[in-house]
């Protein structure tokens, strides 16, 4: 029995480990090239027509059917155009840019957040891009390829404000705000008022339309798993992720690759973020589609292929407007860092766009922790170690019931191994006899794999927080320069199976006290495949965590550290219980030593 669920807690640690590492960062490869400048190609959603809902309405567009580019869209140009105007706003985390074509968003400067560890330049969202941020596409006269007029004065120098007249029938008024307040989510919310004016004496069809969340760059080498395309349509939150354009041929669940994905469905929101950084596009009335692509970015020095990031649109339904009538649509745009508490508030199942996976409660009580830990430490390496403080405080009692059952099934080893050559050629009266030592001296034996399980929910909670958490990239430690990535001490001129080029200290410290913690423990079993197993363990995670993010490998050395420090003191501590044995043991045994007396 303690063979069996021994052998099942080690199962299900060691397959928590395996998905971890299976979507684990690949050591990133050096330096970019230089971006390519070449003209882009503008990723457009099909856009129908359709009929007037009215029988006299005029239809505004109605040129064919737009269909999307073929590939990934390529980056535009940043020359720009010679008569180009930008407009700034600001506040004391974000700057924005708009620029007066398209009447869109330019790119957003992220104040307190640096480009990388070797530049200390703010970082820039939508700053190479496939067109602006908010471009309206799908009406003929309005996309990035137009300019529109910059109405001023403003009053309120929180304001922008863009206008543009096409063919005399209807004017579009482009209207942007941004927050001067920076708490919550506000700090980083842009509010977007999009108003179609009818300026003639007969109704006007308006066909559909869509406006563009922007694109996103990849931020991070885990970015093949978190650069992604979300939507949510008031019931489910659906991602798509890299794979979904460039294909798997992993067997059973092979794809081809795809230029585009569309859906006319329902739309409450649509987001597109990277490792750690978001962006959300949500109307105040439903949209009616979605449109996702991927987009080439420069290629790595070591890749064979270009880097992927992504751009999206969000599609709103045609409607008709009646004679000098006035329709005004409204957007809230989150761009920024996936700061959870940010993020949650932007609108219903916002949080969503964090994809924490199915342990996302259990990731936002830890990332909330952390965050606690992290107000009064102001360190993030130390927050981490409080965390992990609180976490063995909390499962104490458990942990203490496990080194107890653990420390009394060592004991027993001796009368399972009579047991077990007693009673080799019956299996049943073993099991029987097995169990009737169990019940006599009060031992549990899954009582030793319990912490084993509880902690895997834990162990999948923090993966899944820490390699994500906005809070964590750049934050540095000792000697740990990015929490939220591997160490990366020095490059090594050659490359490691599972461990990259990548020199990493903290992995072979994890390695040391994972020896030691697994070396004083008790041993509960007499099976020396078991024992050679758990022996063998340290050196079966360590390729496994070794291109783990810094934070996370932090957590498990401090972790086993605790643990050793608790299973000193257990191991001290005087333990008077006595092995009893069941009255058929007791005759067996005794049997046995006068046969080998006599054999004597």
């Amino acid at each position: 029995m303690d063979k069996k669920n021994t052998a099942i807690g080690l199962l299900l640690l060691f397959a928590a480990f395996a998905l971890m590492f299976y979507q684990a960062p690949q050591p990133a490869d050096p330096g970019a090239q230089p971006a390519d400048n070449s003209q882009p190609s503008e990723p457009a959603s099909p856009i129908t027509t359709g009929e007037p809902t009215t029988g006299r309405a005029v239809p505004v567009d109605a040129t064919p059917a737009q269909q999307p580019a073929t590939g990934p869209a390529i980056l535009e140009s940043l020359d720009g155009n010679l008569d180009e105007v930008i407009i700034t706003r600001e506040n004391a985390l974000m700057e924005a840019r708009f620029t007066n074509y398209g009447g869109a968003i330019q790119e957003i400067v992220l104040k307190d957040f640096e480009t990388s560890r070797d530049d200390s330049a703010p970082y820039v969202m939508n700053g190479k891009r496939s067109g602006p941020a908010l471009e309206l596409t799908g009406l003929l006269g309005f996309d990035k390829a137009e300019p529109y007029q910059l109405v001023e004065p403003n009053r309120d120098p929180n304001i922008v404000e863009f206008r543009k007249v096409v063919e005399g029938n209807y004017q579009v008024t482009r209207r942007y705000s941004i927050h001067e307040d920076t708490t919550q989510e506000k700090a980083y919310l842009i509010k977007h008022e999009l108003e179609f004016r009818n300026l003639t004496d007969q109704s006007l069809f308006i066909s559909d339309f869509s406006l563009n969340a922007g694109t996103v760059a990849p931020s991070g080498p885990q970015d093949a798993q978190l650069l992604t395309f979300g939507y949510y349509d008031g019931e489910d939150t659906e991602f798509l992720a890299q794979s979904k354009f460039t294909g798997s041929s992993i067997p059973f669940f092979s794809s081809e690759p795809r230029d585009y994905i569309a859906g006319d469905r329902s739309v409450d929101w649509i987001s597109l973020k990277n490792q750690f950084f978001i962006t959300i596009l949500k109307p105040s009335q439903r949209g009616v589609g979605y449109f996702a692509q991927p987009v080439e970015f420069p290629q790595l020095a070591n890749q064979s292929r270009p880097q992927l990031g992504m751009t999206g649109l969000l599609k709103m339904d045609s409607f008709t407007l009646a004679p000098q009538d006035t329709q005004t649509f409204e957007f809230d745009y989150y761009i920024g860092p996936k700061e959870y508490d940010r993020v949650s508030r932007v609108g219903e199942n916002t949080e969503e766009g964090m994809q924490f996976g199915f342990f996302g409660a259990i990731s936002k009580l830890l990332l909330t922790m952390m965050n606690g830990f992290y107000s009064f430490s102001h360190n993030y390496g130390v927050a981490i170690i409080l965390l992990t403080l609180a976490i063995k405080i909390i499962f104490l009692p458990i942990n203490l019931i496990s080194s107890r059952s653990m420390k009394r099934m060592g004991k027993l080893q001796e009368p399972m191994k009579a047991i077990n050559e007693k009673f080799a050629d019956n299996p049943q009266k073993k099991q029987e006899m097995m169990m009737a030592m169990y019940r006599l001296n009060k031992v549990n034996p899954v009582a030793g794999c319990l912490p084993m399980l509880i902690q895997i929910p834990i162990f999948f909670g923090l993966f899944y927080m820490l390699r994500s958490a906005a809070e964590l990239r750049l934050a540095d430690f000792i000697w740990i320069a990015d929490l939220s990535m591997q160490e990366g001490i020095f490059t090594m001129p050659f490359s490691i199976p599972f461990m990259g080029d990548q020199f990493n200290i903290l992995p072979f410290i994890y390695l040391v006290s994972l020896v030691i913690q697994m070396g004083m423990m008790p041993t509960p079993s007499v099976d020396n495949a078991q024992v050679k197993m758990m022996k063998f363990m340290p050196y079966i995670f360590f390729p496994i965590i070794y291109t783990f993010a810094s934070g996370l490998v932090l957590y498990w050395t401090v972790n086993n550290v605790f643990t050793i420090g608790q299973q000193w003191m257990i191991n001290r501590k005087k333990d008077d219980f006595e092995v009893e044995l069941p009255p058929a043991l007791k005759k067996a045994m005794e049997g046995g030593k006068k046969k080998r007396r006599k054999k004597g």
